[in-house]
């Protein structure tokens, strides 16, 4: 995907991502985690970077944007200054990716500008320490599996390593709940990471629902089959999770917006990597957008939306 000249202006629009849980539950043969995941649409960032007479960012999620701005000019070798606005984004820490996203948007962005490919913007940006899921979704988009950290690694990332499309007409209802619970990258995370001990029952149960559940019922459009899947899967990753984070969810009030997904027939339902969002699949949109209602009107819930499987990567344009 190398560019043919460099372009003064590059426009780079991204969904987000929804963690499905782990099935690598054990740390056999020097390889921890193995988790699964989704891109989704009707929610993502918007960035555009023009060369400019100084660095400088505007908009939504500047403040964070600047760090990861100047280190990819320094790693992609762009001496130019670079203006960057920033449209539409994610909201920060909550379950979707947002940093991964914003960092690969801004990432590629430089590269083009700077006459480089995706690739080398995407290996320059080094995202991933615990799950590829999100570069996955950058790059490819529909449900993806990674391929888990060897722990020998110099660097330790976790790489996008199957994919496949989505059907099309399933939904999933996110709820982002009230809570003061928010995990960021860092030592913060770190230091939950090495609390788990999982071991082989725990794997073989998760690697079975994501081998024989989930992934035919994907392929065979079985939303039931699939439903299951998950729902074991995070039934698992929850357990693994539990020291760490005080239970199988985050938090109490990510608890209750899962059992308020349920008694509306969500399936599959579920928390998105530390949370506090929680998710849940259905079949269709009416359905859907009437649970989508109800949490609205009758439970109170701000931060709710209907989102679509995005079976594609980010969208890249230039000029």
């Amino acid at each position: 995907m190398a560019t043919l000249a460099k372009p003064t202006i590059v426009r780079v629009e991204t969904g987000a991502r929804i963690h499905l849980g782990f099935y690598g539950l054990c740390s056999e043969d020097k390889r921890i985690l193995g988790g699964l995941g989704l891109a989704v649409d009707g929610i993502g960032y918007v960035v555009e970077a023009g060369i400019a007479s100084s660095d400088e960012i505007e908009g939504c999620d500047s403040d964070r944007a600047y760090k990861a701005l100047i280190e990819a000019k320094n790693r992609l070798g762009l001496k130019h200054p670079v203006k960057i606005r920033i449209e539409k984004c994610i909201p920060s820490h909550v379950g979707l990716g947002s940093t991964t996203q914003l960092t690969l948007a801004l990432y590629t962005a430089i590269a083009i500008l700077n006459g480089k490919s995706v690739d080398e913007a995407v290996k320059a940006a080094k995202r991933g320490p615990y799950s590829g899921i999100g570069v996955g979704a950058f790059l490819h988009g529909g449900f993806i599996v990674d391929a888990g950290v060897s722990v020998n690694a110099e660097a330790k990332i976790a790489r996008p390593a199957l994919r496949t499309k989505f059907p099309e007409d399933w939904r999933v209802v996110v709820i982002v709940p009230e809570t003061n619970w928010r995990i960021s990258e860092g030592q913060q995370e770190d230091t939950l990471m090495r609390i788990p001990q999982g071991g082989m029952e725990l794997c073989c149960r998760a690697m079975y629902a994501l081998l024989r559940m989930v992934v035919p019922g994907i392929v065979e459009h079985d939303f039931l089959l699939f439903a299951k899947g998950i729902e074991e899967i995070q039934r698992l990753t929850g357990i693994y999770f539990s020291v760490a984070q005080g239970g199988l969810f985050c938090c109490p009030e990510s608890e209750k917006a899962a059992e308020s997904l349920q008694e509306l027939g969500a399936r599959g339902v579920g928390q998105s990597s530390w949370g506090p969002l929680v998710y849940g699949f259905f079949s269709d949109e009416a359905s859907a957008m009437a649970a989508l209602r109800v949490l609205r009107d009758k439970h109170g819930y701000d931060n709710v939306m209907v989102l679509k499987p995005r079976n594609k990567g980010a969208d890249i344009s230039y000029e």
